[in-house]
């Protein structure tokens, strides 16, 4: 790959809904097409974004809803009872502005779907341990330093190292600490859009307390940061430039920003921390933290091994909680994680 170092003002476009296009990757500049536009859920309900696209974008893009149709199956029982005719309406506006899906594209989005949920329900809890442990730090009353703890002695433990969801949950940690510091050029403290992230949403998520629902909530809420740099890393090939679509204000305004991905000649990516994203004192300050939370190696182990290791994550991260989110955390890792855990999407 190029060695270019993009700023993130030139891997966004934003749009009048509040919907952005985001370039994930630092590395690969916005070009002159083709694209494909990865969608999040809300970028799937919501199709007004597309009418807000300038003419040298939205004729040249394809769109991948399955992540987005994912996300629906998951947690959506009326839509599972009705997919196909589910699928169609929420693509339809797209195809009136052009945008070809295939033949009988909705009953083979529903068929791929209902084959892989298992496989499906695992992959997309993934991380909800890093995103408990992520929670227990923002949330943390004052003078509780045991989720830092937990989050500084992760590099002793002998678990699965998301290094992207250590890094969030570092700069977390680092924001929690520092709640009047802005990233360069916003006017809102970067510790809001964290703050705002982890909080139960009650009006429009439904959410009174952490458990399964919020879990899975967040834990969909940062797939599509994850996702799509681990489908390109796994050997998917674009049919374009790769372009995330979202309006969530913590993902377009600060995760995007922070933690943007990085393309290696050998097809492999990486994680990176965008020391341009603060102040210059504080980005060394994250950047240190950062390295120190995230030095020890990743060394790939089979699906066995794996298994082990999450327990042990889980084990770690759950320590000292209060036992209505242990609870919560069993549940998931009985209902979601385990039952589809070595299946794989190729049969």
């Amino acid at each position: 790959m190029n060695n270019q170092n993009i700023s993130f003002s030139d891997r966004i476009i934003s749009l009048p809904s509040g919907f952005s296009l985001i370039w994930p990757f630092r590395n690969v500049a916005k070009s002159f097409g083709p694209y494909e536009l990865f969608l999040d859920n809300n970028a799937l309900v919501t199709s007004r974004w597309f009418t807000e696209l300038e003419k040298s974008i939205k004729y040249k893009s394809t769109i991948s809803p399955i992540h987005a149709l994912s996300e629906q199956w998951l947690s959506n029982p009326a839509f599972r009872s009705h997919a196909a005719e589910r699928i169609e309406k929420f693509l339809m506006p797209f195809v009136n502005h052009g945008i070809h899906f295939g033949i009988n594209h909705a009953t083979t989005f529903a068929e791929l779907l209902k084959k892989h949920e298992k496989a499906s329900r695992s992959q997309w809890m993934i991380t909800y341990l890093y995103v408990v442990l992520l929670y227990r730090i923002v949330s943390a009353k004052k003078g509780d330093l045991q989720p830092k703890r937990l989050l500084t002695t992760l590099g002793q433990v002998d678990v699965p190292r998301f290094n992207a969801c250590i890094m969030l949950c570092t700069l977390a940690d680092y924001l929690k600490e520092n709640k009047e510091i802005k990233l360069i050029g916003d006017n809102k403290p970067a510790f809001s859009y964290i703050s705002s992230f982890v909080d139960l949403h009650t009006s429009n998520k439904n959410e009174s307390i952490v458990d399964e629902s919020y879990l899975r909530n967040r834990a969909g809420d940062l797939s599509i940061w994850l996702y799509l740099p681990a489908l390109i890393q796994n050997g998917y090939h674009c049919v374009g430039e790769p372009v995330v679509v979202t309006q969530d204000k913590a993902l377009k305004n600060l995760i995007f920003r922070c933690f943007p991905g990085v393309l290696m000649d050998s097809g492999l990516m990486a994680f990176s921390f965008d020391e341009r994203s603060f102040e210059s004192h504080h980005s060394e300050n994250i950047a240190h933290k950062i390295y120190a939370n995230t030095e020890t190696s990743f060394i790939p182990v089979s699906r066995e091994e794996q298994l082990e290791k999450l327990k042990r994550l889980k084990t770690h991260i759950t320590y000292g909680a209060k036992e209505s989110l242990v609870t919560e955390v069993e549940k998931v890792w009985e209902e979601w994680l385990l039952p589809g855990f070595f299946d794989g999407f190729n049969d």
